[in-house]
């Protein structure tokens, strides 16, 4: 079975505080890629940070010095066309960069591919979540459907992905 998960691809993430310029040119290569994995009968997972109002006391608040995707706001939603897939889709959770969910949901799948944002960040610490959750699983990350404020930390993490035996292609 095949596994898509979009990562962070929210508001906040890519127009908003942790925005970057690369962020919304991957959109239509988001958007092909869920269609081609819907229209192979695969799943689609959004995974999203959803964070209380509280989360400038929490430790990714300090760190971050921003306050993003927060309950209840604009900058959680998930950004643009990709929005228009979330019904067909799982939505998952978190308030930090892996999830545990994602976790438990990924083990029963054969092929994992991830794209979204921060590529040194979230969709790194997911794609280790992918590795740790189906040790033989094929775990593939699209170059042209993951962006990051940093691109020399995004090519570091590409590195390390593939040094996992992740497939970045």
């Amino acid at each position: 079975m095949k596994a898509l998960v979009v990562v962070d691809y929210q508001n906040d993430h890519v127009v908003g505080p942790l925005g970057c310029k690369y962020a919304p040119m991957i959109e239509n290569n988001i958007c092909k890629r869920i269609e081609d994995v819907l229209m192979a009968r695969g799943d689609l997972f959004f995974v999203i940070d959803y964070f209380e109002e509280n989360f400038m006391t929490m430790v990714n608040g300090k760190l971050s010095h921003v306050n993003y995707c927060v309950r209840g706001t604009k900058g959680v939603e998930l950004y643009g066309r990709v929005g228009d897939f979330s019904s067909k889709g799982y939505l998952v959770r978190k308030s930090s960069p892996g999830s545990d969910e994602l976790m438990r949901k990924l083990a029963r799948y054969d092929d994992i591919e991830l794209c979204g944002v921060e590529t040194d960040v979230d969709v790194l610490a997911n794609a280790v979540v992918a590795r740790a959750a189906n040790p033989s699983a094929n775990v593939i990350v699209r170059q042209n459907c993951v962006a990051s404020r940093n691109t020399d930390l995004s090519e570091f993490a590409l590195d390390i992905m593939n040094g996992m035996g992740i497939k970045v292609m």
